[in-house]
Parts: C-alpha cells; sequence; structure tokens
C-alpha cells in the first residue's frame, strides 16, 4: 500500500504546475480541477480492471515493466506543451484532464500488475491530482515557474518512480 501512496504522489506531482498555470489563466474556475479529476478517475477505473485481467497471463519481472513505463512517461514529459496560453473553456479542461489521465492511467495499470488488485489504486490517481492540482493554484499566488521547469521537475519524478521499480524498491 505505501509504494502505491508514494506513486500517486510522485506520478500526481506535475499537477501542481498545471493548477499554477490554470490559476494564471483569465476565466479560471475551481470546478475545472474537479472535471480533471472526474476525468483522470473515469479512465483509471476501467484501466484497473483490464490490468487486473491481464495481470494472471504476465510471467516476466513485472518491476522492469513498470519502470519501462516510468521512463516513457518521462521522457514524453519533458515534451508537453506549454499550459500557459490555455484558453478558459470546457474543451481544453476535457483535453488536459485526458492528456494528465496519460500517468494515472499507466500507473493504475502497471501498479495493479505489480501489487495486485487493490483497488485504491484507480481512485488514489485523481485524488492525488485533485489535490496537487489545489496546491498548484493557491502557490500561483506567490509562486511563478517557467514551463520548462514544470517539465524537467516533472520528468524527474517519473525517473525516480521508474529507477524504484528497476531496484525493485516500489
Amino acid at each position: 500500500m505505501g509504494s502505491i501512496l508514494i506513486t500517486a504522489a510522485l506520478v500526481s506531482l506535475d499537477a501542481i504546475f498545471v493548477g499554477m498555470s490554470l490559476k494564471l489563466q483569465r476565466g479560471f474556475q475551481t470546478g475545472y480541477l474537479f472535471v480533471i479529476a472526474a476525468i483522470i478517475l473515469a479512465l483509471c477505473i476501467p484501466s484497473f480492471f483490464v490490468a487486473g485481467l491481464i495481470a494472471e497471463h504476465i510471467s516476466f519481472r513485472t518491476s522492469w515493466v513498470v519502470g519501462a513505463a516510468f521512463v516513457l512517461l518521462g521522457v514524453r514529459s519533458l515534451f508537453d506543451k506549454d499550459e500557459d496560453t490555455m484558453t478558459m473553456a470546457i474543451g481544453p479542461i476535457v483535453l488536459l484532464g485526458l492528456v494528465m489521465s496519460i500517468d494515472g492511467i499507466v500507473a493504475t495499470v502497471a501498479l495493479t500488475i505489480d501489487q495486485g488488485s487493490i483497488f485504491l489504486t484507480p481512485v488514489l490517481m485523481p485524488a492525488g491530482h485533485l489535490l496537487f492540482l489545489f496546491v498548484g493554484s493557491y502557490a500561483a499566488r506567490h509562486i511563478r515557474l517557467s514551463h520548462k521547469y514544470h517539465n524537467i521537475i516533472s520528468a524527474a519524478c517519473l525517473f525516480l518512480v521508474a529507477m524504484l521499480n528497476f531496484a525493485e524498491i516500489l
């Protein structure tokens, strides 16, 4: 259970910067943060059940597959688009929720295959994202970071999760 909490926190860390970015936009509404979390939840739950079905058919060391998945997420994170120019409307918010859900889906699938079916797994991913979205939107009043640093910090966290999986610590 501890590894699920750590992974949920590290995977969701980029949501701090997304929350900051959203708060700085004109037309920001707190409800948008809940829309993003709802999309992540709606996509993590089915991925949890699919992973549970395929987990019993996997016969190799899953920690290496999980680590590789997080390396790929980290590389993708380095090249994410800039949210600083986002239009505040429900369409772009839904799209942002879909993009942000990729990390949660991969983490849910990886953890379910590696740890077994622990139902809190798909719930903790959107909960972590929502918590960090709120932290980011609150921090936007005091801290402003370039999107370049957001990508580097996000990728570093995902690489950390990958290394912990390669070392079989998580």
